[in-house]
């Protein structure tokens, strides 16, 4: 807030009084218009450079999660299956320079209500089962459980890489022992990794 300093004067009639005392109220108003001005055009400036940073930043996919419940071997398991875009990551860039978030996919599952096997995956995991031209400007478009391909040995998730929006790429299958083995993973050749319900939105 601007304050007015009045200096001290001798005395004037009551006529340049109300002259002088109309005279600074107009200066006063016509300041306070000009800082009202420039305050409201730095405001928008400040707002288009913001929207302008924000349109160029690299984009993330939404927050995806999906739950699912299995019994094998007389084990009843859930799964969650977290898929969300990690800014730590490398940022991806497709063929004609858009550029995106690479997704982290969270696996918890537990067996009868108890941990039993908890990992994150980013597409580093599957890399060495694809080719570098395969997975150029591809991110980790997610993960699912598949129902049909576990049974009483294993629990079989899909997983894939792709452009974000084509959702087409290398599709693998990540294989967790029931007995409490080390995961593994390999290359899916019949490319389906939709699962149950999908992995992407």
């Amino acid at each position: 807030m601007q304050h007015v300093r009045h200096a001290a004067c001798a005395p004037f009639s009551m006529f340049m009084r109300k002259i002088a005392f109309t005279a600074t109220m107009t200066l006063a108003a016509l300041s306070l218009c000009c800082s009202c001005g420039s305050k409201t055009d730095h405001a928008a400036s400040a707002a288009d450079t913001t929207a302008s940073s924000q349109s160029n930043a690299p984009y993330a996919e939404a927050a995806l999660t999906n739950t699912y419940t299995a019994t094998l071997a007389g084990k009843h398991f859930e799964i969650t299956v977290k898929r969300e875009a990690d800014q730590q990551l490398p940022v991806v860039t497709d063929e004609v320079g858009k550029q995106y978030y690479d997704n982290r996919v969270q696996v918890d599952i537990t067996a009868d209500g108890k941990p039993f096997y908890s990992h994150a995956f980013t597409r580093e995991a599957f890399a060495g089962f694809a080719t570098e031209q395969e997975t150029v400007g591809c991110v980790l478009l997610g993960m699912a459980f598949d129902s049909e391909r576990s049974d009483a040995h294993a629990l079989r998730l899909g997983a894939q890489i792709g452009q974000v929006g084509i959702e087409e790429g290398p599709a693998f299958i990540v294989e967790i022992p029931l007995d409490g083995g080390a995961a593994s993973i390999v290359r899916d050749k019949q490319q389906d990794t939709t699962g149950d319900d999908g992995m992407s939105e």
